[in-house]
């Protein structure tokens, strides 16, 4: 969508959003992948401690893959809920492009939206 396309639509719309509240849940946007990714990684790291525990301590395999299963399951799920969080910010950044801040290009993370690969440190995101 174009600069121009964007603005036209933001100057027309009767939903209006203020910068105010656009920043406000931006901010809680990013709070809450945050808090879901440290949870995430807390419990991948639980998940690999319980594993070691089993071996050090000579837990019963048939024990420790109840644990195991139970556990992986809880990261699963995780990971569920944080596919659910990507779609829902989809969707309200499409609400958001019907509003007074269509024109916006900023968002969640510096660069905004772009159509060229974004590269962090970790890998290239297309």
């Amino acid at each position: 969508m174009s600069k121009e396309f964007r603005a036209a639509r933001a100057a027309n719309t009767s939903l209006k959003l203020s910068d105010a509240r656009f920043l406000q849940l931006t901010a809680q946007v990013r709070q809450v992948y945050e808090r879901i990714d440290g949870a995430l990684a807390q419990a991948l790291r639980l998940n690999a401690d319980m594993i070691e525990t089993a071996q050090e301590i000579g837990l019963e395999p048939e024990v420790g893959q109840k644990l195991f299963v139970d556990l992986t399951e809880c990261v699963g799920t995780m990971m569920q809920s944080r596919e659910k969080m990507v779609a829902a910010h989809t969707r309200s950044t499409g609400i958001r492009m019907r509003t007074s801040q269509a024109a916006r290009a900023d968002g969640c993370w510096p660069g905004g939206i772009t159509n060229e690969p974004v590269v962090t440190h970790l890998r290239t995101v297309a």
